[in-house]
């Protein structure tokens, strides 16, 4: 069974046990439930260290199911899957033209909130992921990993405290870095705030948003992305690793009809881009900075 018929199970099967927790509640129920996802194409961006330029669409969707012993303490588990599709013109100099293809990407998650003290919270999520081309095997794809965050309420507008994210790699060795949690209304209309990327890969970004009425606000989010996948068996490197990192910078626009769903579209650029092609051993074989390129797409949620 391939990862995106997978997920799209698993999505099912949560669906089907949050409509029986509704249905056997008459009160208000504990359990909340939750779908997003998204869509995002980046345009061609030449590479700066040989020929050739390429361009990338992104499409991801997930699904989660929350349980709340009150409103500072909860549980839940959530899943999702997607792909990027790599189109690399036929001059490319990285990887003979065509270094990877489509990027298959499922995870599941254990996202944990516990309150301590009068204002203090522990956010924990811990992580299994599988993020590898199409036909590259599942158990070679594999890595995990955890974010931890404390965090306490200062006052009624600002939420803040350090974390961490620690994560596993393809190749040998452990990722470790620093993670600021912020929730911060800086006056009744502007909010600095712990945001999430397209299929959030490793760590949270940050975003600055302008609230117009009660549906619109606008922002500006920026995150450090950092993908990194395992290669299938037939093409330059078998077996090998690709990654690709890049800082992008969106401008947002937010809609908010309700208190249950949210639209937003965004356009900006991605920059610093750099992709490597290494062996099955890790070692590097090609690697190539690229141009800033557009960045734009949607993002959609619902939660119950």
């Amino acid at each position: 069974m391939n990862r995106s018929r997978t997920v799209l199970t698993a999505i099912s099967l949560l669906s089907m046990l949050y409509a029986t927790t509704v249905s056997a509640q008459q009160q208000r129920s504990p359990w909340s439930f939750n779908i997003d996802g998204g869509v995002a194409h980046q345009s061609d961006a030449d590479l700066k260290d040989g020929d050739g330029s390429f361009a990338v669409d992104r499409w991801f969707v997930g699904a989660g199911v929350n349980f709340s012993w009150d409103r500072r303490t909860s549980l839940g588990v959530a899943i999702g899957g997607g792909r990027s599709i790599y189109d690399f013109d036929d001059l490319t100099a990285i990887g003979d033209g065509e270094p990877w293809d489509t990027i298959e990407d499922s995870r599941i998650s254990l996202p944990g909130r516990f309150g301590f003290g009068d204002n203090g919270a522990v956010f924990i999520i811990p992580t299994l992921r599988m993020n590898g081309e199409k036909g590259a095997s599942n158990s070679d794809s594999r890595t995990w990993g955890i974010f931890g965050a404390v965090t306490w309420r200062l006052n009624e507008d600002l939420t803040i405290g350090p974390g961490i994210g620690v994560f596993s790699r393809l190749e040998d060795g452990t990722k470790v870095f620093p993670v600021l949690a912020i929730d911060w209304n800086i006056s009744d209309r502007w909010n600095l705030s712990t945001g999430r990327g397209l299929a959030s890969s490793q760590g949270p970004g940050l975003t600055l948003s302008y609230k117009l009425n009660e549906a619109w606000s606008l922002g500006v989010a920026g995150r450090y992305e950092n993908n990194e996948f395992r290669l299938d068996d037939k093409g330059v490197a078998p077996g090998g690793i690709g990654r690709d990192q890049s800082i992008p910078l969106v401008f947002r626009a937010e809609l908010r009809p309700s208190k249950k769903l949210g639209l937003a579209a965004f356009v900006g650029v991605e920059m610093s881009g750099k992709l490597k092609l290494k062996d099955s051993m890790g070692n590097l074989i090609e690697e190539s900075k690229y141009d800033p390129a557009m960045l734009f797409g949607a993002t959609f949620e619902y939660r119950f």
